[in-house]
């Protein structure tokens, strides 16, 4: 059985339901002037990471996308604190936690309608969501070989509790290394654990699905693609954050 989490004091935990989607509840809120900075939201489901944190910048949304990736490499490191160390964690653009290959989990990136890049958003919710054991109500879980879940990667010991735990205080340490000395770490760390650098690579981006190369990153976080024509491109990470209208 988990035991409740505890989190760092820049962080106020929110307990969701079982099978409640944080993200969902933690935008919702944020419209109906609910929520604010620093509240996290968090699914009590022990099978599953399901979590959410409410963020208020203040610098444009052309750079606060790219806690996206900040993220990703917080994960990265909480995950790696708790696991056996011969577990590969890699990303794929835009979002996707990929554990020995296969596709584990995803960061999503919520804004509010009509933001624009040059605009300070007034808030933004980033949502974390990670398979930990196998859900009993997938009755064919083969069916599915490109997806796969912590526990069946050898990391049996991790608990939601503990890892919900780990990510909460390694993302407040790569926020605030990134708010106060820059992207370039954060560049490096996605980067280097970037899924289709060296072998190609299928990605989604804006709606599109294309396949070839990862060539590298630009300074401000969008993705530089080079698909079978050899024609680099540039994927803009702004581009891939949900609006939501007021309700």
């Amino acid at each position: 059985m988990n035991e409740e989490p505890v989190f760092p004091p820049l962080l106020n935990g929110i307990a969701v339901a079982p099978g409640t989607e944080t993200a969902s509840i933690a935008v919702a809120a944020v419209m109906a002037g609910e929520a604010g900075a620093g509240d996290l939201y968090w699914s009590q489901s022990e099978d599953r990471l399901n979590m959410a944190v409410v963020l208020e910048p203040d610098v444009s949304l052309a750079r606060a996308v790219q806690v996206r990736h900040v993220l990703a490499v917080a994960f990265g490191d909480a995950f790696g604190a708790i696991s056996p160390p011969e577990i590969g964690v890699h990303y794929r653009w835009p979002g996707d936690i990929l554990v020995n290959g296969a596709r584990v989990g995803a960061i999503t990136l919520d804004v509010p309608a009509g933001s624009t890049a040059d605009q300070v958003p007034p808030w933004m919710v980033l949502g974390l969501d990670v398979a930990i054991t196998l859900d009993l109500s997938v009755e064919n879980p083969g069916e599915l070989p490109d997806r796969t879940t912590l526990h069946e990667e050898g990391a049996g010991e991790v608990t939601r509790t503990m890892l919900v735990e780990s990510v909460s205080r390694h993302f407040l340490t790569w926020i605030d290394g990134w708010m106060n000395e820059g992207f370039k770490s954060v560049h490096e760390n996605w980067l280097g654990r970037a899924m289709g650098s060296d072998q190609d690579v299928t990605v989604c981006h804006a709606g599109t699905t294309v396949s070839g190369r990862v060539t590298g990153m630009d300074e401000e976080g969008n993705l530089l693609f080079t698909p079978a024509d050899n024609t680099v491109q540039a994927f803009a990470l702004v581009d891939t954050v949900e609006r939501h209208l007021p309700t």
